[in-house]
């Protein structure tokens, strides 16, 4: 039965930046979960301590699923009653290699070959590949099906269809699966 799901958006302020990796990393992760806890107030689910199996997977908690997904500048995180996964990427210029890598000639078919269309893609499959559970080692087999509008993506995972909502979000793409729910982004600032 579809719902309403509330993918939550917060930007990273620049209190942290003289912090080391590992305590970076830890202030993004508090971050995204107190994003999560947004998602999950706003959609009416309680939400224990969001965990993880030993493979870092989200575990389902009382029958609601999570995703987080952070960036040094922003977080993004979503609660669901169904699989979900959530990504969020800075768009950036990277190597062109990396181009083929996410993407094979007939889904560059669809669009231009740009860095814009890249994180369209990249976030697209790591939100559906989040949700099936498999993550990144999936990538050759997800692909992209069709590009209905500038917010949306279709992808085809084995047979299996994801119908994916993005957010332009400063600098970056946000990546929610949406299949039949209606989506309501919640941007916060901090």
């Amino acid at each position: 039965m579809p719902m309403t799901l509330y993918p939550v958006v917060m930007p990273v302020a620049g209190e942290g930046d003289n912090l080391s990796g590992e305590e970076s990393a830890a202030r993004l992760s508090q971050l995204a979960r107190q994003a999560l806890m947004v998602s999950a107030d706003r959609s009416g689910v309680r939400l224990g301590e969001p965990l993880k199996d030993e493979e870092g997977r989200p575990c389902p908690d009382s029958g609601s699923y999570w995703s987080v997904s952070h960036k040094p500048y922003c977080v993004a995180a979503v609660v669901s009653r169904d699989r979900v996964g959530i990504d969020v990427e800075e768009i950036r210029a990277r190597t062109e290699p990396l181009l083929s890598r996410v993407a094979g000639d007939e889904e560059w078919g669809l669009a231009d070959r740009s860095w814009d269309t890249f994180y369209r893609y990249w976030t697209a499959k790591e939100a559906a590949l989040k949700a099936i559970g498999i993550g990144i080692g999936g990538l050759k087999a997800c692909r992209v099906a069709a590009l209905p509008d500038e917010s949306h993506v279709v992808l085809d995972y084995r047979g299996d269809s994801f119908l994916i909502e993005q957010l332009r979000y400063g600098n970056h793409i946000v990546s929610v699966v949406k299949g039949a729910n209606e989506i309501e982004w919640v941007v916060l600032d901090r």
